[in-house]
């Protein structure tokens, strides 16, 4: 047997199975149930969304000889011949095809007889705001006062289209998109019976690409099952079928066009169309993120009907904060403005390139939003000149108020040391800075002097306030014996120890001093505990943005 479709495979049976339209399939049953059917029924709606497959369930069920609560028992004779499409009591017409007034002729002829098989005959016109003029007119009368056992059942994705006079005459039921948490489960609940592993995220995203639609989402499921045949279906399998990215990246767009990098935006793009991803697709899709993303700044509370997780929610309130209203706003006319663009350019790529550099430089526009937007990127840098200067005077208030760092006490017991650590402590700073040059020239201890000092100020301006205020004992000494020892002191804090050493500054540091003095030496991180406490040490007193107190003890 040929393969079938997932969407005709499991065409809904009665109307129960019928997804996401309870409040039109509540309303047939209690009209079969108490015998007050209609003559005449438009169903409006988007694509996909069960009108064609409410249509022939309606035709089997009141044709039904034991219905079931209002729904088609699907056992009869009658509910057996519309299933297989050999009932001639049931017609479905394309009006997209036989859109003319001959047509609807052949149907004014066919309605005066009476069906041959069941209680009704019945009319589905799908498509029916495709019907010329002179069809709609050459209808009219028919469907006003068609027989008792005649039913007709128009369907049409675009409801504006069609006649008042034609709408007047007919019960109209309007068709709501399917919610996505909905289709994920029927598919769900489909793959299980075909026998196919999936993960919820792989269907969340798939009925959430299926936008409101059952078909469309079951369309995507069949090749996406096809092409990972025998696998379990995964949201990466599901991403590489359709040639779509996670919606990660667009938080990560989001958040580039924020810090102004337009190498990473260009980054970002370069990965997006080497995955295949159709640049119109991507578009679009980023126009919707961003509708939800200024959704929720204007309104948190709306989260919970954007058809998005908690966790979801909670990541794009946060990179909102990145915005203001207005800006978001521009964005979005530019994305806007953008989708129409890329729909007819040759160049995609060059037009999607220069849609970012529009939302990151609004210099590059001269209408009002992009003069607005100018302003607030002038005061956004202002605000954090601001807050750059208020950072650095809280630092070096913090560093005046910190206390002097403690001096290096020699082991217990090293009577012979602490007699060594005396002597050094009563000496002036002249009398140390002259022991130290009898064991280095003078060139050499200027230039750790100096070393000390960038350093010093490297090695702060890196810290947090969170971190320097672990740093009250720090420092940069060097060992009178022997030479080769040239270390840096954090106290007890190991943390901070092991920041210093990840970033690479041991290295870099070894480079400089063997530039500076001429003489390689041993570099290691210690602490006042592990200190060896052997001899004389070169070490900043206290910490300070100016560095221009140091001593030699």
């Amino acid at each position: 047997m040929a393969y079938v479709a997932l969407y005709r495979k499991f065409r809904p049976d009665t109307f129960e199975e019928v997804k996401g339209q309870e409040h039109i399939v509540t309303t047939l049953k209690n009209q079969i149930k108490h015998d007050r059917i209609g003559h005449a029924y438009l169903f409006c709606g988007t694509r996909g969304t069960g009108k064609t497959s409410v249509a022939k369930l309606l035709a089997k069920a009141v044709n039904c000889e034991h219905p079931v609560d209002g729904s088609p028992c699907g056992t009869c004779d009658s509910c057996r011949k519309i299933a297989s499409g050999a009932a001639m009591n049931v017609l479905e017409i394309d009006a997209a095809s036989n859109n003319g007034v001959d047509n609807i002729r052949q149907i004014n002829e066919g309605v005066q007889y009476a069906p041959t098989d069941g209680k009704y005959m019945v009319y589905i016109i799908d498509e029916v705001h495709m019907l010329s003029s002179g069809a709609f007119n050459a209808m009219l009368k028919t469907l006003e006062e068609p027989p008792s056992y005649v039913i007709f059942i128009l369907a049409t994705t675009e409801s504006h289209k069609v006649p008042v006079t034609i709408r007047s005459r007919c019960q109209r039921y309007d068709f709501r998109r399917i919610e996505y948490q909905t289709i994920s489960d029927r598919m769900q609940d489909l793959l299980e019976r075909e026998n196919v592993p999936a993960t919820k995220e792989a269907l969340d995203y798939i009925a959430r690409a299926a936008d409101g639609s059952m078909r469309d989402a079951l369309s995507i499921l069949d090749e996406c099952v096809s092409y990972h045949l025998g696998e379990e279906l995964t949201l990466d399998r599901v991403l590489s079928t359709i040639g779509a990215v996670d919606t990660e990246i667009y938080e990560q767009l989001t958040r580039k066009i924020a810090e102004d990098d337009p190498v990473a935006v260009m980054e970002l793009i370069h990965d997006v169309i080497w995955k295949g991803m159709d640049l119109t697709r991507f578009t679009d899709d980023y126009l919707w993120f961003l509708r939800n993303l200024l959704f929720l700044v204007l309104s948190p509370g709306l989260g919970s009907q954007l058809d998005l997780t908690t966790d979801k929610i909670k990541e794009m309130e946060e990179l909102g904060k990145l915005f203001s209203k207005e800006t978001l706003q521009r964005h979005l006319n530019v994305m806007q403005e953008l989708a129409q663009e890329i729909r007819g350019s040759s160049t995609k790529r060059v037009t999607l390139e220069m849609g970012m550099i529009r939302l990151m430089r609004p210099e590059t526009g001269v209408d009002l939003e992009s003069v607005l937007g100018r302003l607030e990127r002038l005061e956004k840098r202002a605000e954090q000149a601001e807050a750059e200067v208020v950072r650095l005077t809280e630092m070096t208030e913090k560093l005046k108020s910190l206390p002097p760092s403690v001096n290096v006490q020699p082991a217990a017991g090293n009577a012979e040391q602490a007699s060594e650590q005396a002597e050094a402590d009563a000496l002036s700073a002249e009398e140390k800075r002259a022991k130290i040059k009898l064991l280095l020239p003078e060139e050499k201890v200027e230039a750790v002097m100096e070393l000390s000092k960038q350093w010093n100020s490297k090695i702060l301006h890196s810290l947090s306030m969170e971190e320097m205020k672990y740093a009250k004992n720090y420092r940069l000494v060097v060992d009178e014996t022997p030479l080769a020892d040239f270390w840096l002191d954090f106290g007890q804090n190991t943390t901070l120890r092991k920041i210093f050493d990840s970033d690479g500054h041991l290295n870099r540091l070894s480079e400089e001093v063997e530039e500076l003095t001429g003489q390689k030496f041993k570099f290691r991180l210690g602490s006042d505990t592990d200190s060896k406490n052997d001899g004389t040490k070169l070490f900043l007193d206290e910490l300070n943005m100016v560095f221009d107190n140091i001593e030699v003890c």
